[in-house]
């Protein structure tokens, strides 16, 4: 499906980001940088769902050109 970036409220520990193991987490300061890519709308809204449940405010999700390889 695409290459998404999802923003979170605060910074999420090494057992929540473990959770998300289809996304790479980048600490920022007062908040967590989610991406990575999903396959379908189905595994966004997984995602979604679980941050949801687990408490944490979603800041921004965003589909985005998946990264460029290293040249």
């Amino acid at each position: 499906m695409g290459h998404y970036v999802i923003r979170v409220r605060g910074s999420l520990s090494r057992d929540l980001t473990d959770a998300f193991p289809s996304l790479t987490a980048a600490p920022e300061p007062a908040q967590t940088v989610l991406h990575g890519y999903l396959a379908d709308q189905a595994a966004l809204a997984g995602i979604l769902n679980h941050l949801d449940m687990l408490g944490i405010s979603i800041l921004e999700v965003l589909q985005v050109p998946p990264p460029e390889p290293p040249g």
